[in-house]
């Protein structure tokens, strides 16, 4: 169910949304046209058509970014599917699972997704549930291995999900080569967050002292991953919101700014301030949140470049969130490309995910 803080950040999300629609614009283009508008007025530019255009729209914008921030209710796992590879990467994911069990009681679920396993080879997840208090194997149905995700999704009332990436194959060999068939398939129709573990030394119980979350593009679910994002932190955690105009995106979004209007010089810091503008709403409730947990929190606008992580080498611990319209087609490739340039784990909250027969 969601909270009242959920609710008024997807409605002022949705009102967002709304203004870009009806004037053509996303709102961060309409923020930075905002700013280059009051430049050229204080150098005595005559106001014209679009000027006045960009005010309306900004004013619809902006009234939709009124109102104090609402405090997020953090979310937490209660019941989790663990799902078995047969890689060394299981031994991972167990020990989250074993975590999440000892911090909040979670009742867990362990399925042997493996392809190929014939009745006569052992199920790991009898073998291996032993490794969790409390924890209980499932029976894999037939099909892929996604198949069976999701169809023990369907058929099981679980939370949240832990898997490894990629699935089945090895970390080291593949690298960022590919986050993996199974990983293409349950970003679009996992229904549930999910944990993607990747390095064997980025553990969970470790990772959630620094939580960064990456937003890429405006999402109607960034409020419950940052719910989710404050549920998993450890006390005293370290919450980052990375809001994220990537190089090449930033160029396009230049090329249409430069087209409204021809004489203005494109400034990164104007694009950073409008990034921190659009997201308003998230951007306190985060803060609030944070100080009402006794954690600490940063916000990191991020205009024309690479976000991060950037490297499968880094050795500091921390759990990237990530939040996903999974009809978002740019919001895909992002989240995919995150995922495979990911040394940490990686919590994927989705939304518009569609229903299945």
């Amino acid at each position: 169910m969601e909270t009242h803080g959920e609710q008024t950040l997807l409605r002022q999300s949705t009102q967002t949304r709304m203004v870009g629609l009806k004037s053509g614009r996303s709102p961060l283009i309409l923020s930075y046209a905002g700013n280059l508008k009051a430049e050229n007025m204080s150098t005595g530019s005559e106001a014209n058509e679009l000027d006045r255009e960009v005010d309306a729209s900004m004013r619809i914008f902006e009234k939709a970014q009124v109102g104090p921030a609402a405090s997020l209710s953090p979310i937490k796992p209660s019941r989790i599917l663990v799902v078995l590879d047969g890689s060394s990467q299981d031994d991972n994911s167990l020990a989250s699972a074993a975590y999440l069990r000892e911090q909040f009681d979670t009742e867990t679920l362990v399925l042997d997704a493996r392809d190929g396993k014939s009745d006569q080879d052992e199920d790991l997840a009898v073998t291996r549930a032993t490794q969790v208090s409390g924890a209980r194997p499932i029976r894999r149905q037939d099909g892929d291995s996604y198949d069976a995700i999701l169809a023990a999704l369907k058929e099981l009332s679980v939370d949240l999900l832990i898997l490894p990436s990629p699935f089945g194959r090895s970390f080291e060999n593949v690298g960022t080569d590919s986050a993996g068939t199974v990983m293409d398939v349950l970003l679009s129709r996992c229904p549930v967050p999910m944990i993607v573990m990747r390095r064997d030394d980025q553990q969970l119980r470790d990772c959630v002292h620094r939580i960064e979350m990456v937003v890429g593009s405006e999402c109607e679910v960034e409020s419950r991953a940052a719910a989710w994002s404050f549920g998993l932190a450890a006390g005293s955690a370290k919450v980052t919101l990375n809001l994220v105009l990537e190089k090449e995106q930033f160029e396009n979004i230049r090329s249409i700014v430069e087209a409204l209007q021809p004489d203005a010089q494109l400034d990164v810091e104007q694009f950073s301030a409008a990034l921190t503008k659009t997201h308003h709403a998230l951007h306190g409730a985060m803060a609030k949140t944070a100080s009402t947990l006794g954690m600490s929190y940063e916000l990191h606008p991020i205009a024309g470049e690479v976000a991060p992580p950037n490297s499968l080498d880094q050795t500091r611990k921390l759990l990237l969130v990530l939040p996903l319209e999974v009809d978002d087609r740019f919001g895909q490739g992002f989240v995919q490309d995150r995922i495979r340039r990911s040394p940490h784990p990686v919590l994927i909250v989705s939304g518009h995910v569609p229903e299945t027969n």
